[in-house]
């Protein structure tokens, strides 16, 4: 099955498609071939149509999967086995995405594969992975009904929710800890949602520096993909090309500079992040 993704080239955002032997194709030209086109949207219709692909293409630079999400939730505790890890340090402890909602990270959060996660220069915090599946939204709705929210979705996403880890004792708002710039990292492409039960049966594995840490399934979510959407739609009208995190299994630990991050998902090539501290080269 195709996966579709956004690259530069020549200083201009097309939409490509990955074959499943890696060989990639273009997709812009099919859809637009007299001219100029928004990169986002193309992406969206050819996840939604499935497009055939066009002419082997060799990528640029890949950009993030969606460059200007109007919206970018997230689903706070939404794996029974990642509630309590925090201890001490979690803002609500003993509550999930049930019982808190969803949260918000700032739309300029979002990075793509190609974007090292940057951390910002604060030797005296801790910032953490969260390895997540995401969802794309393909069509527009307000207060969507779960039993038709499926319909809304265009496919889903590799994604980092990076966190900069709330201090015993202390008090912060949740947004803000998770919106530095390069904490929302999207990518590699978009796997599009051919079957329903993709909504349960895709699986993410996050490794650190080569050693497996975090490994889930979208069938063990407290709240369901219809649920999110649902939920998400209740709050904003959704519109196509927003992000929803759908939350993170167990195994969240510490990022330093230097460490190399890899997030594979079901169907997606993998999403390969090096890390970085702000300023320092």
């Amino acid at each position: 099955m195709p996966t579709y993704f956004r690259h530069e080239t020549d200083g201009e955002a097309r939409v490509g498609a990955w074959l499943d032997d890696g060989t990639a194709y273009e997709i812009c030209g099919v859809l637009h071939p007299d001219g100029p086109h928004d990169a986002d949207a193309c992406l969206i219709s050819a996840v939604l149509d499935r497009t055939e692909p066009g002419d082997r293409i060799e990528p640029g630079r890949i950009l993030p999967v969606v460059g200007r999400p109007r919206n970018v939730f997230g689903a706070p505790v939404n794996y029974r086995a990642h509630s309590g890890e925090l201890g001490a340090r979690s803002p609500n402890p003993g509550s999930t995405t049930k019982e808190l909602g969803l949260f918000v990270k700032a739309g300029g959060s979002v990075s793509g594969a190609a974007d090292p996660i940057e951390l910002p220069d604060r030797p005296d915090r801790e910032f953490q992975y969260e390895g997540e599946i995401a969802i794309v939204i393909g069509r527009p709705g307000l207060d969507i009904d779960p039993a038709d929210a499926l319909a809304h979705v265009a496919g889903f996403t590799g994604a980092l929710d990076v966190t900069m880890r709330l201090e015993e004792g202390k008090r912060e708002e949740r947004s803000m800890r998770k919106s530095f710039r390069t904490f929302a990292p999207t990518g590699p492409a978009v796997l599009p949602l051919t079957d329903p039960a993709l909504a349960t049966s895709l699986e993410l594995t996050l490794s650190l520096n080569g050693e497996q840490r975090q490994h889930g399934k979208l069938e063990d979510l407290i709240v369901d993909v219809p649920g999110l959407v649902a939920l998400a739609s209740s709050i904003v009208p959704l519109e196509p090309g927003d992000l929803i995190l759908t939350g993170t299994p167990a195994g969240v630990a510490g990022l330093h500079r230097g460490d190399v991050v890899e997030l594979a998902v079901t169907g997606l090539p993998v999403l390969r992040l090096d890390v970085t501290v702000r300023g320092q080269s």
